[in-house]
């Protein structure tokens, strides 16, 4: 079998997990999340070599129409073996990670893309680091509702699965009770991926193998970490915990810092550019949702 693999950041290690599998060919991603720049020529150019010999089958996340061509409206009116898989996004064990700024212009935490609702609201509440820090407690994730975070996102993700012939979600919502599943709320670990390939493999009729976890490539490994509060791993009952650490991608030094380093250095960033950061529509959200109060 040969296959087109559209989707995010997850393309990578998705289409890399497929390639292991007994009998296939080979695989193409197309990484949809660079759509529209300079690094998406080259994987379009070559989708439009392959994609009408008729041998390829595609699967794609779900894309809207912004997309072009590969939304998924179109993909299916052109071609004939189009499959709808699903977009691991599940905020359920990390529901404090937000982003600040839009995307191409995005402000940085110490980790990257990666900030704290809890330390993005106490800068904007004029709370010292110290008081922030002290807010990482399950008094606080209750009061602002983390813990009612996990069901929520789970009843999106299996939402958003209803449209996709293969459908992942309630597979890995098993999983990440039982094994780490996730770095950050959209990168998935390698236990993950090789679960997702071989769900996929069985639904289209092929047999999977399986490789010691060490042995599987995850690019995704060489980014942020963010950690799975304590709290929120007792209430939810997970049969693993995590350090209470974050990790810089790879590029940024792959350095290990604790929460410490992390509320300090957030607000040395917020303070270089204080005015910015308080026009950001994730500020402006968190303060109408929060309030000064809380």
């Amino acid at each position: 079998m040969n296959f087109i693999i559209i989707a995010n950041c997850q393309v990578l290690p998705l289409s890399m997990g497929l390639a292991t599998i007994p009998g296939v060919k080979s695989v193409l991603s197309v990484p949809i999340h660079l759509y529209g720049t300079k690094r998406f020529e080259k994987p379009h150019e070559e989708f439009l070599r392959i994609a009408d010999d008729g041998s390829y089958i595609i699967l794609t996340f779900a894309n809207s129409e912004i997309f072009g061509d590969f939304s998924t409206n179109c993909l299916k009116n052109r071609f004939g073996n189009v499959f709808n898989i699903t977009n691991i996004y599940f905020s359920g064990l990390h529901p404090d990670i937000t982003y600040v700024g839009d995307r191409g212009g995005r402000l940085q935490s110490p980790i990257g893309d990666y900030h704290s609702k809890i330390v993005l609201h106490s800068y904007l509440t004029d709370r010292s680091a110290q008081q922030c820090r002290e807010r990482f407690c399950g008094t606080e994730y209750s009061t602002i509702g983390y813990f009612d975070d996990y069901p929520k996102s789970a009843d999106e993700l299996l939402a958003r699965d209803e449209r996709n012939e293969i459908a992942f979600g309630r597979f890995f919502l098993d999983v990440v009770k039982k094994h780490p599943s996730l770095y950050t709320v959209n990168h998935p670990t390698g236990y993950v991926f090789q679960e997702y390939t071989c769900f996929i493999a069985r639904r289209l009729g092929l047999k999977c193998v399986r490789f010691p976890i060490p042995m599987l490539p995850n690019y995704l490994a060489n980014s942020a970490w963010w950690p799975i509060y304590p709290e929120i791993a007792e209430e939810h009952r997970l049969e693993y915990r995590t350090p209470m650490v974050f990790k810089q991608p790879d590029v940024l030094g792959g350095r290990m810092i604790g929460l410490d380093e992390f509320v300090n250095r957030s607000y040395e960033n917020y303070d270089k550019q204080a005015e910015r950061v308080r026009k950001t529509g994730q500020a402006l959200k968190l303060l109408e949702t929060w309030g000064h109060g809380i």
